[in-house]
């Protein structure tokens, strides 16, 4: 009750109801119920702008989310709690895409706070870029470095894929309009790790552009300890491997480069740590080998590394490998 009265506290300090509202675009929350999604929603709900819904999908089973989002309604802000059985960070995306009725969504992950400006600066560049998805800056907060941080100062268009560049996609910030991704089509459900470099490839191959924009800015809380983070790295590997392997398996000619330069960082990790005695270095280089040569395997099998099997934490932390 008293983390309720906070929310309700702090946003009617800001003064809520003087601010825009953002009439055409939803804000979409995947989410297993950690408390650091209270913070998420102040975040959002302190911000100089206001989406017109806030949508969490609750893969977890923390009865008090329900409390934290109606002390939002409470102040005026309208929300949706779509509960859902599954546990993934596709299933979660494509369940809340399915439920927005506006132009424009913006995505943002539960173990994330957004800048005060992040909605404006978000909707300033879905406006002038409204057949592109719109990423942004993802700064590390909290104790040590997450698993994935981006950034940046410097802008950038991504019109086609890179072998270099595993994804231009942070999808713990972003926005799209909601026709272009129906264009796309949904995340891929099978993979629970790479989803978002899988909806990334597949959206420059068809034509969509990738708009990376510094100044829309969300920082990325850090609260996994070192044995977490380890199982996160092998699930971003695997992940990557099996979404390697699905494009190979349909003849995707571009993803044996992609697949090499992956297998060439893993290696040359390997062989530079043995040589400067960087333990932790070989070892990175070892579990990208290791993980992207199974998940490799079960791609080109047609199949899919079960999520027990890559990581009970990823359901709701942006996947950038």
């Amino acid at each position: 009750m008293e983390q309720t009265e906070n929310i309700q506290r702090r946003v009617s300090e800001t003064g809520a109801g003087l601010r825009r509202v953002l009439d055409d675009l939803t804000v979409i929350i995947p989410t297993v119920g950690r408390p650091i999604l209270q913070r998420c929603l102040q975040s959002i709900a302190n911000g100089t702008v206001l989406p017109t819904r806030i949508i969490a999908i609750d893969q977890g089973d923390n009865p008090v989310v329900g409390d934290w989002l109606h002390s939002l309604e409470e102040i005026g802000l309208e929300t949706f709690h779509l509960r859902s059985t599954e546990r993934s960070p596709a299933s979660a995306r494509n369940r809340g895409i399915e439920q927005v009725q506006t132009a424009f969504v913006a995505a943002v992950d539960d173990d994330c706070t957004v800048e005060k400006d992040w909605l404006e600066k978000m909707e300033t560049r879905l406006r002038q870029n409204p057949t592109a998805i719109i990423t942004g800056r993802l700064e590390p907060a909290g104790d040590g470095i997450p698993p994935t941080v981006v950034t940046s100062a410097v802008p950038c268009l991504y019109r086609r894929p890179s072998v270099r560049i595993l994804s231009p996609l942070a999808s713990a910030n972003m926005g799209f309009a909601l026709r272009t991704a129906l264009h796309i089509g949904p995340f891929d459900e099978n993979l629970f790790t790479a989803e978002e470099n899988d909806w990334a490839y597949r959206a420059l191959r068809c034509g969509v552009p990738i708009v990376y924009a510094p100044e829309v800015a969300v920082y990325h809380f850090h609260w996994r300890d070192k044995s977490q983070t380890a199982a996160v790295y092998r699930a971003y590997a695997s992940g990557q491997g099996v979404f390697y392997g699905k494009h190979l398996r349909r003849g995707d000619g571009f993803m044996l480069l992609r697949t090499a330069f992956s297998l060439y960082i893993g290696v040359k990790s390997v062989i530079i740590g043995g040589l400067n005695y960087d333990y932790g270095r070989r070892a990175d280089g070892y579990t990208r080998l290791t993980g992207l040569l199974s998940g490799l395997i079960a791609g080109l099998r047609g199949k899919s590394l079960s999520q027990r099997s890559l990581s009970d934490n990823k359901v709701s932390s942006g996947s950038r490998s």
